[in-house]
């Protein structure tokens, strides 16, 4: 077959919409990936996003999430300390006025977050109704309040989330003693919980032309030496052989930065710590390709153990 016939049959093959991941073959412009290294898609949605607290509480990262804590906090008591206030610091028995309204506001500001924390000194206390009011609705929102972050603690500690590390770069290098070349990178579990039926899938993306001369976006399956392993370790090298009936089959690596080429990585596998299936994603451009380059073995015996490194997951050696 020539290599015209191949390339006319890849075209074909990567039109089918079982190869499409959902991005479309319309995303033609641009140098920027669909999916970000961290996994996140690489999509900024504009117009009218549906909102909901619960998700985004849960999806936002640790230090958004403290923050957003602090805020509500400090924002709900400042609010009940102007309540206070404005009945008058005469009617929480024990405040004694300070004579500036800054420090007036600070006194109420503390006998709030005592109510709300439902700590209560005893040093303050409410006299009146319309305090007594007052103080049993910050206590019921405080009450309120701390069960909500409960209940967000909990759902963010049981998510259910992979560790598993992606090596910095792809190589393409011979494959063992034949004389194709192959696609490889390498995953590693961050953690030491056990990742049970790992599978994987790596998608190729480029641009290409269709029969009218206009840019579209080609995917493809690429098939893999292995694509699962029951139990996962160690490192885990994933390769494609270029043989024939790969896409990269006799590309150049100037031909291959004109295809603009994305390889996508989709990965899952059975967490026994949450007993629930996880998930991880990543991808690499054509900067992130090196060739001519083997990657350092992670792990070495020691004293009847086997070590893993993990440090060495981007270590990179010369072919021998």
């Amino acid at each position: 077959m020539k290599l015209k016939d191949i390339t006319s049959s890849f075209s074909r093959r990567s039109a089918s919409p079982e190869n499409d991941l959902g991005f479309g073959s319309g995303i033609t412009s641009g140098e920027d990936r669909l999916i970000n290294r961290d996994g996140s898609y690489n999509i900024l949605r504009r117009g009218g996003k549906a909102w909901r607290p619960y998700q985004a509480l849960v999806e936002m990262s640790w230090l958004r999430f403290f923050a957003l804590i602090t805020a509500i906090y400090i924002v709900v008591n400042s609010g009940f300390a102007l309540i206070y206030l404005t009945i008058g610091l005469e009617y929480l028995s024990g405040a004694e006025p300070t004579g500036s309204p800054a420090g007036d506001f600070f006194v109420a500001f503390f006998f709030s977050v005592q109510t709300f924390t439902t700590v209560g000194y005893g040093a303050i206390s409410p006299t009146g109704i319309a305090a007594n009011i007052i103080a049993s609705i910050d206590a019921l929102v405080g009450l309120m309040g701390f069960a909500l972050a409960t209940g967000l603690f909990f759902a963010r500690f049981a998510q259910p989330q992979s560790s598993i590390l992606f090596s910095k770069k792809a190589v393409v290098r011979p494959y063992k003693d034949t004389p194709y070349e192959s696609f490889q990178f390498q995953i590693v579990n961050q953690r030491n919980n056990k990742l049970i039926n790992l599978s994987a899938k790596v998608s190729m993306s480029w641009v290409d032309k269709d029969e009218k001369g206009q840019k579209v976006r080609r995917f493809t399956l690429l098939e893999l030496e292995r694509d699962k392993v029951l139990l996962f370790p160690l490192n885990w090298v994933l390769v494609h052989i270029i043989d024939k009936d790969s896409p990269l089959w006799q590309k150049t690596p100037e031909e291959l930065q004109a295809m603009r080429p994305e390889f996508l990585v989709l990965l899952q596998g059975y967490d026994e710590t949450f007993a629930q299936d996880v998930h991880a994603n990543s991808s690499y451009v054509f900067k992130d390709l090196v060739w001519g380059k083997k990657f350092r073995r992670m792990y070495f015996p020691e004293e009847g153990h086997t070590v893993l490194e993990l440090d060495w997951i981007d270590e990179l050696e010369e072919e021998v």
